[in-house]
């Protein structure tokens, strides 16, 4: 019967002929599959939830798994660090897909979990998964994206739309804007505002998965303005300032009341909402104007995805468990329990999906966001580096120039002109 089995998986692509060995280490009929979950902190006690639901789903299987907190940012330095003894199943973000097809971890999907996945989610969610035209993860969550909360009672609805408008209604209530510019997912966005990006090109005759060239543009006449958009919001006494901008400081200054806006994402909407109440607002970034240019402001966006380990000793199993954790029903109740906006399609259509203020504000974002890929290797402390100086008035009319160019040399790393 297992052999029947494992040669109807070959036919129809979800396994192939190599894995075999690795799935014959599953045991007899009557042992336990052992598998292994990592995801992150806050949803340890839903995933575990999830298992009891995935093994009642299937009762004609004796499942032993373990789920282990990892977080998803992560994953690739512990998945990278012995793939071998890793997780069979792990969470991702859409940028670390490349790093983890380096290190080997990854499974490609094929036969009808491919099929599912391609049919019940967005076709961007599954693009972010897919390299070489080869998919390897399993989409649930769609949302990974940051845009505006803010008190009704200082910002009116009428003027979120405009950062300056933000700004003058912050100082003349004497509130701050909480921003972390020296998080460098959130100061990309400002160059990708005024049109600015990088790109990384992968692949050579030894290995599909190397950079083998990055350009980047920061440095521009676009990346000037991009730096004067963020140090006008410094020089501006509205910003909050300082560094190490966490969630739990920017709910705390919201309770406090010393702020009255903040740019984050959907997993603090519940407890922002419940801080604000009836003055609880929360939308699209606005735009900014510089040197007569306005612009809307832009962010990354990320998907999540659940990745099966290739190295799995129970390959098939670890597919199954991936493609019902990120399946229609898991992905309603992870919105229900956590805010976690979906990809899958029929989810997304649910009343009470489609009218979450924060999902609706992701929605807004949506056509102002840059694809969170795989970036240089070097990409983030850079930034992070170049936030901070910002945030410290270190960026002058002066320097500004020499400072980006240092920014993209320190970006590009061995890529970088004359290296």
């Amino acid at each position: 019967m297992m052999k029947k089995r494992i040669l109807a998986l070959i036919a129809s692509g979800v396994l192939t002929a190599g894995a075999v060995g690795a799935f014959a280490g599953c045991g007899g009929d009557g042992d336990a599959v052992k598998l292994t979950l990592w995801g992150p902190a806050e949803q340890q006690t839903t995933l575990a939830a999830m298992v009891e639901e995935f093994k009642a789903a299937n009762p004609d299987t004796k499942y032993d798994i373990k789920v282990d907190t990892c977080g998803e940012d992560m994953t690739v330095s512990n998945v990278g660090s012995d793939p071998d003894t890793a997780a069979d199943v792990f969470g991702y973000v859409s940028d670390q897909l490349v790093p983890l097809l380096r290190v080997g971890a990854l499974a490609e999907l094929g036969g009808v979990f491919l099929d599912n996945v391609v049919a019940e989610n967005t076709e961007a969610s599954v693009a972010a998964g897919t390299f070489n035209n080869a998919v390897y993860g399993y989409p649930y969550a769609g949302d990974n994206t940051y845009f505006m909360y803010y008190n009704k009672s200082v910002v009116a609805d009428d003027e979120v739309g405009s950062l300056e408008e933000i700004i003058d209604a912050c100082n003349a209530a004497g509130k701050k804007i909480a921003w972390a510019f020296d998080l460098p997912w959130y100061t990309a966005g400002w160059f990708f505002t005024f049109g600015c990006d990088f790109s990384v090109e992968y692949g050579d005759a030894q290995n599909p998965y190397s950079e083998t060239n990055a350009t980047c543009n920061f440095n521009n006449e676009d990346g000037v303005l991009a730096s004067k958009a963020m140090e006008k919001l410094v020089a501006s006494g509205a910003m909050l300032s300082g560094t190490g901008l966490s969630d739990s400081i920017i709910k705390t200054k919201f309770q406090t009341g010393e702020i009255a806006v903040a740019v984050s994402g959907t997993w603090n909407a519940r407890e922002i909402e419940g801080i604000l109440g009836e003055n609880y607002g929360v939308c699209e970034l606005p735009t900014v104007t510089v040197e007569g240019r306005t612009e809307h402001l832009r962010s990354f966006m990320g998907y999540k995805f659940y990745g099966v380990n290739r190295h799995s000793k129970n390959l098939i199993e670890a597919h199954k468990l991936a493609a019902f954790l990120s399946g229609e029903a898991m992905q309603l109740e992870r919105f229900e329990k956590h805010n976690i906006g979906p990809t899958n399609n029929a989810v997304a259509e649910l009343s009470e999906v489609k009218n979450n203020p924060a999902i609706k504000a992701v929605k807004a974002q949506m056509s102002y966001t840059r694809l969170q890929e795989s970036a240089p290797g070097d990409f983030w402390e850079p930034l992070k580096g170049y936030g901070v100086n910002v945030i410290g008035s270190k960026i002058k009319d002066s320097n500004r120039q020499t400072q980006l160019n240092s920014l993209v040399i320190d970006i590009l790393g061995k890529f970088a002109p004359n290296n």
